[in-house]
């Protein structure tokens, strides 16, 4: 008896030493979200153990579009899911941060008050469009929309920000007329019947042919620690195809651990809707169509080099696929 304890504690004290090891080697990171849905992906590479099989231990930092920038600019956020739009006019003005994988299609909708007589982007011509940031992908994406149908996203349209809760509220009490916003928030909404969609970006063409959220890195880790950013790219990449394979486990996941609103049916249904197929290509040529078309609104300088922008902002990483 007395010969199997002393194994089973030199058994169990290897097993704790092996552990502390694991521990030890494993990179420490702080990975960005913002609490949308289609951030999925990243919300199954922790909850999964993806990031753990990469040999990652992150710590995961909520916050808004201008907190997810600034934490990114400080140094204080690694890695981070990213709305493509919100990233590009940043990086044009020196934001340090590279895009290494494109993660999925669609997540911003454009709605009109189911009380206006809004049917389509033209009819947004001298209306208040509410967004939940200036400078942010729905605010972008809006942008580019009524430039494509003849509106000028400058002078045309009244913009106003609103926190993306709020939204909703901002439009019963009739501070607006219309909101670009990501799901699920304006999913929920058209569901009550307060709005009715006029662009889905997951299936309005030719928006849903573009990858619209990037794995986003910030710059000085990615040069300094490669193997790092490229396991973290990895760990996000294995979660969307996850995702895409399991869309109902993955919304009531996200609403379980809290890290979006909404039930998990609707959010099921949401996600069934996008184009999870990773992909570095997709992500890089989704780069230079958003980017030509934000030079074309104005966004970005006119004198800003399109290909030269999209190049420098895009960085193919060793074993990502």
């Amino acid at each position: 008896m007395k010969k199997t304890a002393l194994v089973l504690l030199v058994a169990l004290a290897a097993l704790s030493l092996a552990a502390a090891v694991l521990a030890a080697q494993q990179k420490k990171i702080r990975v960005g979200f913002f609490g949308t849905i289609c951030e999925a992906p990243i919300f199954a590479a922790y909850e999964n153990g993806y990031f753990k099989e990469e040999g990652l231990d992150v710590e995961m930092v909520r916050g808004d579009a201008n907190t997810l920038r600034d934490g990114l600019a400080l140094n204080k956020i690694d890695v981070t899911d990213g709305v493509l739009m919100q990233w590009i006019k940043p990086i044009e003005q020196g934001l340090n941060v590279k895009f290494t994988a494109g993660i999925h299609t669609g997540c911003i909708q454009i709605l009109a008050g189911a009380k206006t007589n809004i049917k389509t982007i033209k009819d947004l011509a001298g209306k208040r469009v509410g967004v939940p940031a200036i400078g942010g992908g729905p605010h972008n994406l809006a942008s580019r929309a009524l430039f494509t149908n003849g509106v000028d996203p400058k002078t045309g349209v009244i913009w106003k920000a609103f926190p993306m809760s709020e939204l909703e509220l901002a439009l019963e009490k009739g501070e607006i007329d219309a909101i670009a916003s990501a799901d699920p928030i304006a999913q929920m909404i058209i569901d009550k019947g307060k709005a009715r969609s006029i662009l889905n970006s997951a299936k309005t063409a030719p928006y849903n042919q573009e990858y619209c959220c990037l794995v986003v890195v910030n710059g000085k880790f990615v040069k300094e620690n490669p193997e790092t950013a490229a396991a973290a790219t990895r760990a996000i990449l294995k979660a969307a195809h996850w995702v895409s394979k399991n869309p109902q486990a993955a919304a009531k996941m996200s609403v379980d651990k809290k890290y979006v609103p909404g039930n998990p049916e609707l959010n099921a249904k949401i996600l069934a809707g996008y184009h999870y197929v990773p992909s570095v290509k997709g992500g890089e040529d989704a780069i230079l169509i958003a980017a030509r078309e934000m030079k074309e609104t104005g966004v970005l300088n006119k004198s800003t080099d399109i290909k030269q922008l999209a190049k420098f902002s895009f960085l193919k990483l060793k074993g990502v696929e």
